[in-house]
This record gives C-alpha cells, structure tokens and sequence, in this order.
C-alpha cells in the first residue's frame, strides 16, 4: 500500500485521494477491447483465409501465401504504424492495423493444420459418404485444427495489447 493506505483502497490512493484500483480498472477497459477485438477479428478472418487456401485449389492457395508473405517480411510495427498513417489515427484504426500484422499467424497456422487434417482417414470417410466441401471443411475439418489456433490466440492477446499501446505511445493509436 501507498502511504496511508488501508484495506479500503487495495492499491492505495494517489496524491489526491483516489482509489488506485479503480483508475487500473477503468483504463484497462480500452486495451482489453482492443486485444479481444484483434484477436476475434485476426481469428475469424485467419479461419476463413486459412480453409480457402486449404481448400479452393493452388491458385487460391499460392495467392493467399504471398500475400501473407508478404504482411510478414515487413516488421510489425513499422508496417502496423504505416497503416495507421494511411487510414489516419483513432481506435477502429488502431485494431484495424494490428489485425492486418498478426494476421498471418492465423492463415499459415490453420492452412498448414488443415492440409495435415485432409490427409486423415476420418476426412477420406467423409468424402466417401458424400459431405461437401465447406462441410467438409468447417464441420469436420477446423473443430481438428482448433488447439493451436487457440493457444495463439491466448498468447497473441498480450502483444497486440503491446502493439496498440506503442502506436498510442507514438501519437497513432486511440486519441
């Protein structure tokens, strides 16, 4: 506790009385937005990405590769703060950014997870009994694929909090 403190104020007082905790509580509001927003938004659209290029064909496939190749030979933040430069600084911008950047992580993972799972007898059964395509893929195929995509998600949470919280330092972020 802060000089002064009691079991009252957990975390203390600042200078002018105010329940440290509290404050923590309020201004942590933002950056859990921005880190759940992120992730559901990079998850969804990794999901979608990652079965497209599984499923639709080497065309699809190549294509979305390169692309995610190249988000991922630029830097994050360089390529996170360029954005954020083009589409001007607020807070649907800054999520917007740090989606593109940690995109990638969720395409590459749940294509290289989907193409191991296609090659599985389960999946040969299925074909054989006549599911189609987007069943096969969404229904049989990603709850499969799931656990590592998961356990991203769970670690990449903090860092696209980090990531925000730099483009916020650098007076590109949540005004």
């Amino acid at each position: 506790w802060a000089d002064g403190g009691s079991s009252r104020f957990l975390l203390g007082t600042d200078e002018l009385g105010r329940d440290m905790l509290s404050r923590l509580i309020h201004g942590a509001r933002v950056s859990l937005f921005i880190g759940l927003s992120v992730m559901g938004f990079s998850f969804v659209i990794g999901v979608l990405l990652g079965l497209a290029c599984a499923s639709l064909g080497q065309v699809v496939d190549v294509a979305i590769t390169r692309v995610m190749d190249l988000i991922m030979a630029v830097p994050s933040l360089v390529l996170a703060i360029l954005v954020v430069a083009v589409l001007g600084p607020s807070l649907a911008n800054t999520i917007i950014a740090v989606t593109i950047v940690y995109l990638p992580r969720y395409v590459r993972l749940l294509r290289a997870a989907a193409l191991a799972e296609l090659q599985k007898d389960y999946v040969t059964a299925a074909r054989v009994s006549g599911v189609g395509g987007w069943r096969l893929m969404f229904f049989t195929v990603l709850p499969n694929c799931l656990a590592p995509l998961i356990v991203q998600a769970t670690l990449g949470f903090s860092t696209a909090i980090l990531d925000a919280a730099a483009l916020g330092f650098l007076g590109l972020g949540a005004q």
